[in-house]
């Protein structure tokens, strides 16, 4: 026993893992034997969200730390005496940091030189290694399936996954010499920067259709102005007030020069409601054993807000979807088919109104029975309107934050204003040109995905060999 009961800690698969690790071709060392510290940050009530500056000392956050690389931006910042007060948590050039706790468990990065000195939160741990040790090496081995598998199984808690520092320095590191902790530095290095210019050229694909749509479209969208008193100033006839919004966004100039914009198009144009046969909201359901009648029900997988995906559509990943039993006759009443739009109509954030899109594919329709939950709507579009030239118009002007003026705020809850957005104005070219841009559209997406797979193809493909190296397979 290593001090702990749970089964789990013991299944055989990692007990076998542990044990080639342990016969690879290099030494094995803890990261206790490695290093020269191994501390975590502090405690919450020694170090809280007012201490934060905007200027100061970086203190690194869990979420600085999830792409293996401490950004420039962003950062929140202490103030030196502050950082005298947490002397014991204070990181380095050369430190690497490792997450211990909550949803990126096991992220880790190695604190640059430009940075000076810092520090770190309560769910990081910081590790300064002994000269033996290149840091580079020890963030890719730990990032990689010999470090993630002794994390998790060091971390597998009854509540949430979480290491403690006394953990942390357990967990075994295969040691070659230096050159070889260079060549494989070199190697994962090497994947990282292919990986981030694909995911580069993928995002400059994705960032280049909201435009190709508008020009193709004839619209020029109004830029935003200067935050200033003046430009923030503004007003409005009464008469367009009375009987209806009294919150200032939906008046702004910035927004009513969004909305004449599509106006002006030359093209015909329709309100969305005239275009749609078909409109449900969703529902929730009940969980499998809440059931008590059986055969009114069927079990679905039900499309939530968090299954809208901002760059692509609708992402149903078998780990996060939830499966509820949606009733038959609500079931029936929502009827979901190829082409449906779900729009979300409670949601967003500070940065992301509420009111994003997604379109039902064949893909969507494979996972099985379909439903959505009560924050979705649904509508379907006339035969003679192409629902995909549907999707990415909205998507665009979602983009554009044009449903930021059609959104209602009460408790921290964003909701669209659905009368509001079925009658905003769509504009409608000729059926051969709207599936023209829908397929352009459709292409640049699969590119863009074809480069995003690539990347991460390479990065495990350099684990791999990694892995390979280290147990002398």
């Amino acid at each position: 026993m290593e001090g702990r009961y749970d089964t789990v800690f013991y299944r055989p698969e990692i007990v076998a893992f542990i044990d080639r690790l342990n016969h690879g071709k290099y030494p094995v060392y803890t990261v206790r034997d490695i290093s020269l510290k191994v501390v975590d940050g502090p405690f919450g009530t020694q170090l809280k969200v007012e201490d934060y500056r905007s200027e100061g000392i970086p203190v690194i956050r869990v979420s600085d730390v999830k792409t293996g690389e401490i950004p420039d931006e962003g950062l929140v910042r202490i103030s030196p005496d502050k950082q005298r007060e947490l002397k014991r948590s204070r990181v380095l050039p050369g430190d690497v940091i490792l997450t211990k706790a909550g949803a990126i468990l096991g992220y880790s990065a190695v604190f640059p030189e430009r940075l000076v000195e810092g520090n770190i939160t309560s769910h990081s741990v910081t590790i300064r290694c002994k000269n033996n040790i290149n840091p580079s090496y020890l963030k890719h081995i730990l990032k990689s399936t010999i470090g993630n598998k002794q994390i998790y199984r060091w971390g597998n808690k009854s509540t949430r996954p979480e290491l403690n520092t006394g953990e942390v320095k357990r967990i075994l590191i295969p040691v070659p010499d230096l050159d070889i902790q260079n060549e494989i530095v070199a190697l994962m290095d090497s994947a990282h920067v292919s990986r981030k210019s694909k995911e580069n050229d993928a995002q400059q694909l994705l960032a280049s259709i909201d435009n190709y749509v508008l020009s193709q479209l004839g619209i020029q969208l109004p830029q935003p102005k200067e935050n200033t008193l003046a430009e923030r100033t503004f007003f409005t006839p009464f008469k367009k007030v009375t009987g209806s919004r009294f919150d200032p966004k939906k008046y702004s100039k910035f927004y009513q020069d969004l909305f004449a914009a599509v106006e002006s198009c030359a093209l015909d144009k329709a309100e969305l409601r005239v275009l749609i046969t078909h409109q449900a909201s969703g529902d929730w359901g009940l969980d499998t054993k809440e059931v008590t009648n059986p055969n009114d029900y069927t079990e679905c997988t039900v499309i939530r807000a968090t299954e809208f995906d901002n760059q692509y559509n609708l992402n149903l990943r078998n780990d996060r979807i939830k499966l509820r039993c949606i009733n038959n006759r609500k079931l029936g009443r929502m009827d979901v088919q190829k082409g449906d739009l779900l729009i979300e109509k409670s949601g967003g954030s500070d940065d992301q109104p509420v009111g994003r899109i997604g379109i039902i594919d064949t893909d969507i329709l494979g996972v099985g029975n379909i439903a959505y939950s009560n924050f979705v709507h649904k509508i379907r579009i006339r035969d003679d309107v192409d629902s995909r030239y549907i999707f990415q118009f909205l998507k665009t002007m979602h983009n554009n934050k044009l449903t930021d003026a059609m959104q209602s705020q009460t408790n921290g809850i964003r909701n669209l204003i659905m009368s509001e957005y079925l009658h905003q104005l769509i504009p409608l070219p000729l059926r051969s040109k709207q599936e023209e841009i829908a397929e352009h559209v459709a292409d640049i997406r699969a590119r863009a995905k074809s480069l995003q797979l690539e990347a991460a193809q390479e990065i495990e493909e350099a684990k791999a060999k990694v892995e390979r190296m280290i147990l002398g397979e």
